[in-house]
């Protein structure tokens, strides 16, 4: 088995496909619940909008704020395999079954099903949390090259792309081949369960951490948060990632109302979503060429641009599905680059961080990112279903005119001006590939000073 080194140096293919094929696992989870789960929520269980937006947002609020928590227990831990892949290996089964219970076909109603709902989702999240994180961890710690770092981010969102085409074309229809409803989405479950299972289990094999030496110091969380206090570029990238995965979430969520009931065709709601994860799929090469060419930053702007367009486009576009799912490509290949982007420039701010403070956290870097990033999302999932409510919207009923207008006008508008927001945000960006370079270097001869100060210092108490 190849050993990543720390030095900067080249990642072998075989450690680069090994460890980003892990997000086609995380995504048969992330993506599926991000696409249908809501939906699942209001059309199948029968749960009012404001409820089902409420339980989804009190899971993820719940993922967020254990996700810091993980982090701490996964940069403390120390075993014969490293510090964050023995998550993967004795976290996917548990993972597996707590996502397969929130499917879990019971014949309950009112009170007793909403508890049920928020009780499996927020087990799910929390399984979820013990495993994606250390995995999220593990992207600073394969290397410390800013441009193996994009490699591996456009590798994983190949990964992840390749996945969420899969999902949102083939859910629905194998919900259909399972029975239908709830029945159907349960076996569904169980077999998203065990490929990503088998998938976690490849990147364990497939990888090896640099072992930490035993004795080495730990960061408290006093310095943590002090690392996090002075790390302008983590809140940049945080407040891009924010804006933008807002925006994102909140179109897709709509995407299945507004294909079922302003289109009626709730047949093509499959396609339309793979469309748009075909599109983030193809895009991959041309963001990883624009970020080699100029820089991150570049990319992540010129992506937003390219959506905000899309979304221009949708809103002005008839209500036919043959041009609006082509413009759903278009906006679907612009927010391939923040997903690239924000994977790219994230491990990057761990040095960032390091040379401003002294810190070295990974962990704590992913772990208050993912809960800024859950608890927003969770609040958009409960903000939603407030909306959809709001407007009268009540499900699998004929909606008025009104109420299909401000469909859209929640789908495209918002998520357009979140767009925008994040394209400034990320414009303040200060890690360029040669500043990175320099953090490098500068923090080996920081180390290396640190060293020979030892060493000189125990050779005056010997003499």
């Amino acid at each position: 088995m190849i050993v990543a080194k720390l030095e900067g140096d080249t990642l072998p293919l075989k450690i680069k496909l090994g460890y980003s094929i892990g997000d086609f696992g995380f995504n048969l989870f992330f993506t599926t619940a991000s696409l249908y789960l809501l939906f699942y929520y209001t059309d199948v269980l029968g749960l009012p909008p404001a409820t089902a937006g409420w339980v989804f947002a009190a899971a993820l609020i719940w993922d967020a704020i254990f996700d810091p928590v993980m982090g701490y227990l996964a940069t403390r831990t120390r075993t014969r395999w490293g510090r964050y892949r023995p998550y993967l290996l004795f976290g996917s089964l548990p993972l597996a079954f707590s996502w397969t219970l929130i499917f879990l076909p019971v014949s309950l109603e009112g009170t007793a099903l909403v508890i049920f709902a928020g009780a499996t989702h927020i087990l799910f999240r929390t399984c979820y949390a013990v495993v994606s994180m250390p995995y999220l961890a593990l992207s600073a710690v394969l290397t410390s090259d800013s441009h193996e770092r994009g490699v591996l981010a456009s590798l994983r969102m190949l990964a992840a792309a390749t996945c969420g085409l899969l999902s949102a074309f083939f859910t629905l229809k194998l919900v259909g081949v399972f029975g239908g409803g709830r029945e159907g989405f349960f076996w569904v479950s169980i077999l998203y369960g065990l490929v990503a299972s088998l998938i976690f289990l490849i990147v364990f094999r497939s990888i090896r951490e640099p072992l930490i030496a035993p004795d080495e110091p730990l960061p408290n969380l006093r310095q943590t948060l002090e690392m996090l206090r002075s790390n302008r570029a983590f809140w940049i990238v945080c407040a891009a990632m924010l804006l933008g995965g807002i925006g994102g979430t909140t179109a897709n969520k709509m995407l299945p109302y507004y294909f079922k009931y302003a289109l009626g065709r709730e047949d093509l709601i499959g396609p339309a979503l793979g469309a748009s994860a075909l599109s983030i799929m193809l895009s991959i090469p041309l963001w990883t060429w624009v970020m080699k060419r100029w820089s991150k930053r570049v990319m992540w702007i010129a992506g937003m641009v390219v959506g905000v367009i899309g979304y221009a486009l949708f809103w002005f576009a008839p209500a036919d599905p043959k041009f609006l799912i082509p413009i759903l490509m278009l906006m679907g290949f612009g927010g391939g680059a923040g997903y690239i982007g924000f994977w790219a420039m994230m491990p990057d701010t761990v040095e960032y961080g390091e040379w401003k403070s002294g810190v070295r956290s990974e962990g704590g870097i992913f772990g208050i990112v993912t809960l800024i990033q859950k608890a927003a999302l969770g609040l958009a999932a409960a903000a939603l279903g407030e909306l959809l409510g709001a407007i009268g919207y009540v499900a699998n009923q004929a909606q008025s005119a009104e109420i299909l207008w401000s469909m859209k006008a929640i789908m495209i508008i918002g998520p357009a001006c979140f767009a925008m927001a994040a394209a400034m945000a990320i414009a303040f960006y200060p890690i360029s590939p040669k500043l990175h370079w320099r953090l490098i270097r500068g923090l080996e001869w920081r180390k290396a000073r640190a060293a020979n100060k030892i060493t000189t210092v125990s050779q005056k108490k010997r003499s």
